[in-house]
């Protein structure tokens, strides 16, 4: 574990996610123009903050870890940056209850499902509450035989430790959630197939390729830490698959289709080719801070839409 910084510690609990929340923010204002032609604050900050508590929640105890293993001296310098980070916590916990409060009720249920596993993305989950809450359920019924006992596993569930679904709960958290929270918020009937407000955007198009996209940036941060993740175990994708160039191969086939099946949109094109070069381009080698490129291959793409909607609404 490397040591902590300063500027670490600020990147992990405050840059990084705020980086990062910008991919949502752009994501979850086109679901919102596309369904209603109109930025709704709520959605966009529901999502935007679940983003955000998702990311410190992870980071915060990798910090909090590395600190106190550094002992006690380091953990007094720290404390205050740690502090911070939490204070961010709770800040965006607030905006999140205050979004959540001035939406339907069932917006509340549609984020706890799509947001609650990635607030519980590295909490390992006991699998020996879940047995004796499932056994008890079973035997509710049978009352006279009280001498069932919970089961004695002692293994706990991971979700991010699932083999080859980390990417994949990923997209579908990042992808589909976004659509289906601002649905919720916006309450606006429309068939996920039909053509949205927004042309060249249609709903379901832009559910899949956000999805994918997703996807395949999650993948290509494994491709990253693809020797770590080999040696400890780690079950991603490429290391289910073997090798960092049949990731690459299957990536580019993944934006490859996309491509083809949405060639009408230029802006998915634009993603997919930008998201190809990337797959190439990066490695194992390559500074952290250039895969935030592999997550802005989605919102640059946006913006640039948003920014001709602008151009053109003004002229």
């Amino acid at each position: 574990m490397a040591t902590p910084t300063v500027s670490s510690i600020l990147d992990s609990l405050i840059l990084r996610p705020i980086v990062v929340a910008i991919n949502t923010f752009a994501l979850a204002s086109l679901f919102s123009y596309m369904i209603a032609e109109q930025l709704d604050w709520r959605p966009i900050t529901i999502w935007v903050t679940c983003d955000i508590i998702a990311i410190i929640i992870d980071h915060l105890m990798d910090q909090e870890s590395a600190v106190a293993a550094c002992g006690a001296d380091v953990v007094k310098r720290f404390t205050p940056l740690i502090n911070l980070g939490r204070a961010f916590l709770a800040l965006n916990t607030a905006l999140l209850v205050i979004a959540l409060s001035q939406c339907p009720p069932e917006t509340t249920m549609v984020t706890a499902i799509f947001a609650a596993p990635a607030f519980l993305w590295a909490t390992p989950i006991k699998s020996q509450r879940i047995g004796a809450m499932l056994k008890n359920f079973m035997c509710a019924k049978h009352d006279k035989e009280g001498e069932s006992s919970p089961p004695k596993s002692s293994g706990s569930l991971v979700i991010k430790r699932i083999p080859g679904m980390k990417a994949v709960f990923n997209g579908v958290i990042r992808g589909c959630g976004v659509f289906f929270v601002v649905n919720s918020a916006l309450q606006v009937s429309r068939e996920l197939d039909q053509i949205s407000a927004a042309p060249p955007w249609i709903i379901m198009e832009a559910i899949i390729w956000s999805t994918t996209n997703r996807i395949c940036h999650a993948v290509m941060t494994d491709v990253r830490d693809f020797d770590d993740d080999y040696k400890v175990g780690v079950p991603t994708i490429p290391v289910l698959l073997g090798s960092p160039l049949k990731t690459r191969i299957v990536l580019t086939a993944i934006q490859a289709v996309a491509m083809m099946a949405f060639r009408h949109n230029p802006y998915i094109l634009g993603s997919s080719y930008f998201a190809i070069a990337l797959v190439w381009l990066l490695g194992k080698d390559s500074p952290k801070v250039y895969f935030l490129l592999s997550v802005h291959s989605q919102s640059m793409f946006i913006f640039m839409y948003a920014f001709e909607k602008l151009v053109l609404f003004r002229s």
